[in-house]
Parts: structure tokens; C-alpha cells; sequence
């Protein structure tokens, strides 16, 4: 019981650093202009289109790369597929197929779970704000997860609950494994990452 008691202590403290230690990267992504044009009042239909198809290189490439090496701790990765619902959003706001064929896509290189799970906790996270951009989009645009915003709205009323598995299994393999440095300097490299990538990621639509 003692040892179980240290084990949960240790994963807060992991969870408060980890937190800690991806705020200022965080908040520096939240600040791309590409992220800001999103929750613009102003938004419009092609600021909306160019960001997700952005964020279909990271989410396709997560998936492709990262998923594979995650998959001895995460059971439930069917479920986190969702760059197709990308593809969706954009064939059902009018992009040609052979267009959203053509979108690049990133490659993530990590050298084992730990690396892996740092990507996974920024991508995963994403799914909280996304219900918030989703409120935002639909308000504007006037689309739903019906037409055109099902990314977004990504777990629907699951994401918090899949969120928490995420947490609950990452921070167990932290400590269990002893490498909180690992994931936290693999889960602010990938927010560099993905703020350099929606700076340089050519979108042609």
C-alpha cells in the first residue's frame, strides 16, 4: 500500500512538471498565426480549410509513426484515429479529393515509448481545445460535426474520458520507467515542432 501511495505521489509530481515544463512552448503554438487566424471572429472558410489540412500532416503522421511504438501501453489506439475525420471535414467544405491527397504530411523520428508518448500527450491534448475551436467554428461558419467540423468535435463526449486513460497510463509508464525527462523534453520539442510546421507546410487548394 506504501509503494502505491509513492507511485501516485510521483505521477502528480511528474504530471505538475510536465505541465510546468510545456506551458511556455504551449502558449508559444497558441501564438502562431495560424492558430490565432482560427479564433479570429473574422475567420472564414479557407483560414479554417488551410489550418486543419496543416494539422492533418502532424495527425496523420502521429498516427503512422508514433501510434506503433505506443501501442504496448495504450490499448485503446482504435479509438484516437483522426485524421480521417480531417479528410471528411475538408471533402464536405468543398476540397477536391485529389487536393487533400496532395497535403503534406510530417514525419515523426522517436527513439523509443517515452519520445513517443511525449508526442502523443501534445497531440492528444489537442482534443480539449478542440471542443472549444468547434463552438467557435460552428458560431462562424455555421458548419457542425455533420458538415465539416467533425474534427473538432473529435471524441464528442468521450474525450474526456480518453484523455484521462492517456494521462493515467503515461504518467504510470513515467515513473514505473523512470523517464518523466524523456517525455516532457520529447512533448516540447513536439510543440516546436508542430509550430514550425504550420509556418512552413505548404497548403495548394
Amino acid at each position: 500500500m506504501e509503494e502505491l501511495v509513492i507511485s501516485t505521489q510521483k505521477q502528480d509530481l511528474f504530471l505538475k512538471e510536465l505541465r510546468d515544463k510545456t506551458g511556455e512552448s504551449h502558449k508559444h503554438l497558441e501564438g502562431n498565426n495560424f492558430s490565432r487566424a482560427i479564433l479570429n471572429p473574422s475567420v472564414t472558410l479557407a483560414d479554417y480549410q488551410t489550418y486543419i489540412a496543416k494539422l492533418y500532416g502532424v495527425t496523420r503522421a502521429c498516427e503512422r509513426d508514433v501510434f506503433p511504438e505506443v501501442a504496448s501501453v495504450l490499448y485503446d489506439l482504435e479509438y484516437r484515429y483522426r485524421s480521417g475525420l480531417i479528410v471528411k471535414d475538408l471533402a464536405k467544405t468543398g476540397i477536391a479529393r485529389m487536393d487533400i491527397d496532395n497535403i503534406p504530411v510530417f514525419q515523426f523520428t522517436t527513439s523509443g515509448i517515452a519520445e513517443a508518448l511525449g508526442v502523443m500527450y501534445v497531440l492528444e491534448g489537442s482534443t480539449l481545445g478542440g471542443k472549444f475551436l468547434y463552438r467557435h467554428i460552428n458560431q462562424i461558419l455555421g458548419i457542425d460535426n455533420e458538415t465539416g467540423v467533425s474534427y473538432f468535435w473529435g471524441y464528442g463526449p468521450k474525450t474526456g474520458v480518453l484523455w484521462k486513460t492517456l494521462i493515467s497510463s503515461l504518467s504510470n509508464f513515467a515513473v514505473e520507467e523512470n523517464c518523466e525527462e524523456e517525455i516532457i523534453e520529447s512533448a516540447v520539442q513536439t510543440f516546436v515542432t508542430i509550430d514550425k510546421w504550420l509556418n512552413e507546410a505548404e497548403i495548394n487548394f
